[in-house]
């Protein structure tokens, strides 16, 4: 007799049918959003990226803070601390590695962009498209539980642990090592750290694992199940 399928939101998963189901949505998003990677390979091209990536500030680790003070679990929240302290700059407490945000400024300062630059741009309001998903993003750390806060990395770190995914990063570092070298970059260490950071040899590396095995343990009922279900598609438009 075949066995009926599980449903979100109905019958509770288990971790192994919980990260299928995820890796199902995001393989299927894919597929009716595949796109053709562009390679900028100009100075001009990369800066003027970079200058778009200013505008309105950087918000982009703002919210690992709302999930360091929503996480109720100690030992969940102990490591949420080091990824906080990780994204927030390891300089704060001894460590190598400033804050993902000044490592973005220097990749645009090695092309060009002049630090008054950066400061002006990322005072500037932003995009009313920005605004609305970074609002939402935001929004959600207020009002979802815990476990789908952190689950909701699967989008974004959790996809490196996908062995093609992570195969394919290892090899944008180094055409993008070569391909500074040939620009002409004078340090090409200070304008790769960050990307470094974030592939699945810096930093993130242990933010994956983190993730991944925060998900398989807190979000463990059909309820908690569909609100990452629903997150974690929300998330994947937001990235487009």
């Amino acid at each position: 007799m075949a066995t009926a399928k599980k449903r979100w939101g109905k019958d509770q998963l288990s971790p192994d049918e919980l990260m299928d189901g995820l890796e199902d949505i995001r393989a299927e998003f894919k597929e009716q959003n595949a796109a053709p990677r562009t390679k900028l390979s100009t100075v001009e091209a990369i800066a003027e990226r970079k200058r778009r990536g200013h505008q309105g500030g950087d918000g982009n680790h703002r919210f690992e803070g709302e999930r360091y003070i929503a996480t109720t679990d100690k030992a969940v929240r102990r490591f949420q601390l080091r990824k906080l302290v990780d994204e927030g700059g390891q300089t704060t407490v001894g460590g190598p590695v400033p804050s993902h945000p000044t490592l973005q400024r220097w990749h645009s300062e090695e092309f060009g962009v002049p630090k008054e630059e950066i400061d002006a741009l990322e005072k500037e309001d932003w995009s009313p498209e920005e605004l609305v998903g970074n609002g939402w993003y935001y929004w959600m750390h207020r009002t979802e539980p815990w476990p789908v806060l952190l689950g909701s990395a699967l989008v974004g770190e959790g996809e490196k642990r996908l062995p093609e995914v992570r195969e394919q990063m290892v090899l944008d570092l180094e055409e993008a090592r070569a391909l500074y070298k040939e620009l002409g970059i004078k340090d090409i260490d200070r304008a790769m750290l960050n990307q470094h950071e974030h592939s699945p040899i810096g930093a993130d590396a242990d933010h994956v694992v983190f993730g991944e095995d925060v998900t398989r343990e807190f979000v463990a009922s059909p309820d908690l199940q569909e609100r990452l279900r629903q997150v974690f598609l929300l998330r994947l438009h937001r990235r487009g």
